[in-house]
């Protein structure tokens, strides 16, 4: 208990030290975005970024503050690092502080609480101006102003309201302040490593169909957003893509990785991103520095990627229908009043199809990178030449060697029905024991294609519990343990009727 009480006293005579000391360092250097020899920045797609700002800063030897301008006011104090960029290191860090108490109208109000300011105020008519001293009594943000006025209480601000100073601790720009000890006198090369919020960036990808369908144009853009309330000008920007775990409550700690620099490996165009794989993500570096300013939304090109090899696919997907019960769902009871044959049952209910353009990530396909998550837009060019939108789809994070499907709408020329034409409930006397039921269905489903060209199409049926397909008049395949797939050719202003029947187990 005696050390731990002398380590206690001498720790508390040790800040008490400090902090007397710093108030009588009033020596202050200040570094500005001149002094800025590097600038780099790691952009998360969570809003948070990895900042290291290199400068060149004249230090005095001894005690002194160093007030760094410049910087994020939307910095993650906490993350900050104030280093030397050589191993030569000749000065210590003993406080920092991030200053981001800026000059506002409503700031300066609330520092003026309790203290004298003057009004002025112009008359509608002459124009003549008269001013009257006046005590700041509130000047709470959402409640108003409060003002003393000779004998009289006003709310509101009557009038222009003239400041005879700043308070000391108000700011016009946010500043990182440290207190420096340094054993010797010249130019220190420093580095200021930071987290901050309001850096976002995304990725957008412009798809351009061929005429004939077999072929894509991908050009990959992303749109980086600067909410952070400064500009970071000719900065190195990469762009971490993956899911990198951050806490967010408290802020005592937080993972981040670290980024090396990025390798310039080959992408389809020498004015993209080159990319690294990194741990378990992937680091996008882009090609030339760039300036991201305060509130501004800027896009550039990550990767250009011509006659990708592509494919156009329709996909017919039923609904969960239950296969144990004689009432079916999909005997037209879903068909909707007005359309097109709604009124005779015996067509069924409509499937809706799906079109998708599809391609694979990899080199035989012209691409051969991992794609970034984001929203993939396609266009195709009508007889005119104009390109027309087409559909749009969100791709996740896409590692190279993967398949990518867009979904762009439902088909319009080329529809399906379907309809169970049969239900027996074959349930043996065992199975009855076992509260297992049994039922056989017989389903007919018709495609139709109004278009001139034939129409390659994939029909997908989903059963549920234990089954087993009986017969089939056309051929398919078993794609899990709950989906069976038709592959089909409908030919032009033709159409084409499957018909199978399947047993189902499951419990009533």
């Amino acid at each position: 208990m005696r050390r731990f009480l002398g380590v206690l006293l001498a720790s508390s005579m040790g800040s008490s030290a400090c902090a007397a000391h710093a108030q009588e360092t009033t020596k202050v250097l200040h570094s500005n975005v001149a002094e800025q020899a590097h600038l780099s920045l790691t952009v998360y797609s969570n809003g948070r970024s990895m900042v290291r700002d290199r400068r060149n800063v004249s230090f005095e030897k001894g005690r002194f503050f160093l007030e760094i301008h410049d910087v994020s006011p939307k910095m993650r104090a906490e993350t900050a690092q104030f280093k030397s960029s050589r191993d030569d290191t000749t000065f210590s860090v003993l406080e920092q502080n991030l200053e981001a108490d800026l000059i506002t109208p409503q700031q300066l109000l609330e520092k003026h609480v309790g203290k004298k300011v003057t009004v002025i105020r112009t008359h509608p008519t002459t124009g003549a101006e008269t001013a009257e001293s006046a005590e700041v009594v509130s000047a709470r943000q959402h409640e108003g102003v409060v003002l003393k006025m000779a004998n009289r209480i006003e709310s509101g601000i009557p009038g222009r309201i003239v400041f005879s100073e700043v308070p000391a601790n108000l700011r016009s720009e946010p500043t990182f302040r440290l207190l420096v000890d340094s054993s010797a006198s010249g130019g220190q090369s420093v580095d200021l490593n930071y987290q901050t919020d309001g850096v976002s960036w995304k990725s957008d990808y412009v798809a351009e169909l061929d005429d004939e369908e077999k072929a894509t144009n991908l050009t990959g853009l992303v749109t980086l957003t600067n909410d952070s309330g400064t500009s970071f000008r000719n900065a190195h920007i990469q762009l971490m893509a993956g899911e990198v775990q951050q806490v967010s409550e408290p802020r005592m700690y937080t993972k981040y990785a670290m980024p090396a620099a990025a390798s310039a490996d080959a992408v389809p165009s020498s004015e993209s991103a080159s990319r690294e794989s990194f741990f378990e993500y992937h680091l996008y570096t882009l090609p030339n520095p760039t300036s991201v300013l305060s509130k501004q939304t800027k896009q550039v090109t990550l990767l250009r990627a011509p006659q990708v090899k592509s494919r156009k696919e329709l996909v017919f997907t039923s609904a969960n229908y239950d296969f144990l019960s004689p009432l079916d769902d999909g005997d037209g009871a879903s068909l909707r009043v007005g359309e097109n044959e709604a009124s005779d049952p015996d067509l069924g209910a409509p499937v809706p199809g799906i079109v998708s353009l599809v391609f694979d990530n990899d080199k035989d396909s012209k691409i051969g990178m991992p794609l970034p998550a984001g929203i993939v837009r396609v266009y195709k060019k009508d007889k005119s030449g104009t390109a027309q939108f087409i559909g749009e789809d969100t791709i996740r994070h896409t590692p190279e060697g993967e398949r990518v499907r867009v979904g762009l709408g439902q088909s319009f020329d080329v529809t399906a029905r379907r309809k169970r034409m049969s239900f027996e409930d074959t349930t043996t006397k065992l199975d009855a024991d076992k509260r297992v039921r049994v039922g056989e269905s017989t389903v007919r489903v018709r495609f139709k294609n109004a278009k001139s060209a034939a129409q390659k199409i994939v029909y997908r049926e989903a059963f549920p519990g234990e089954w087993k397909l009986l017969s089939s008049t056309h051929e398919h395949k078993r794609l899990s343990k709950t989906n069976e797939e038709w592959q089909l050719v409908i030919p032009s202003k033709g159409e084409v009727t499957v018909n199978f029947r399947v047993q189902v187990k499951g419990r009533s």
